[in-house]
């Protein structure tokens, strides 16, 4: 009957790390449909490095820095526009611009080698204003923003965070946003920066 019992108690256990196992391992898939989603849409943007590659055609393979305007140079077809484009997007555009005059089926794979820097200006009552420059996977938000700028000082006026931001179409808008609410109240979501924008934090008035 002991002996029984332990190869029940036993048994039991082997289900659970069973299902353990399983769990942890779908975890890791939907983490990597997540990522690789990610990566799917991501544009493509100037300062972006760039390894691609032409499959049984070594001498057109480079690597090479998006420039300011959104341009990288190519063996054969010089200069090609990428810049907003996705990964695959880039990819179908050179493999066209091979095929036209001088590849058959040509097999073009683009990698992204080093993302360009994501950056804001932090200016006013923080303890490190300066330029805040964000990793490449992680999302931009006006806390973030302010923890790495080694948050407020005391004379911060936490009610009126202004964040001022340049339109494509050249108009500035302008955020007042009310810090404290981000802080201390979790219905307040936190305010998304974009490159480019400038966070001021004004001086309190006591």
């Amino acid at each position: 009957m002991l002996e029984l019992r332990t190869s029940m108690i036993n048994f039991i256990k082997f289900r659970l790390l069973l299902a353990g196992a399983i769990l942890a391992a779908l975890s890791c898939f939907a983490n990597g449909a997540e990522n690789s989603q990610g990566e799917s849409q991501y544009k493509l943007r100037p300062l972006d490095v760039l390894t691609i590659k032409v499959f049984q055609e070594p001498d057109l393979d480079t690597v090479y820095k998006i420039s300011q305007n959104g341009m990288i140079v190519l063996p054969l077809v010089n200069a090609v526009k990428v810049a907003g484009l996705t990964v695959q997007e880039a990819q179908k555009l050179i493999k066209q611009l091979y095929e036209k005059d001088f590849l058959v089926n040509a097999d073009v794979s683009i990698f992204i080698s080093e993302y360009s820097p994501k950056c804001v200006y932090v200016v006013g009552q923080v303890n490190r204003p300066g330029t805040v420059v964000f990793p490449p996977e992680e999302a931009m938000t006006l806390s973030k923003a302010i923890a790495y700028s080694n948050g407020l000082t005391r004379l911060a006026n936490q009610r009126s965070v202004i964040v001022k931001r340049l339109l494509p179409s050249g108009e500035l808008k302008v955020f007042d946003i009310d810090f404290r609410a981000i802080l201390n109240n979790e219905k307040v979501r936190d305010f998304p920066v974009l490159e480019g924008d400038t966070i001021e934090v004004p001086e309190a008035m006591f």
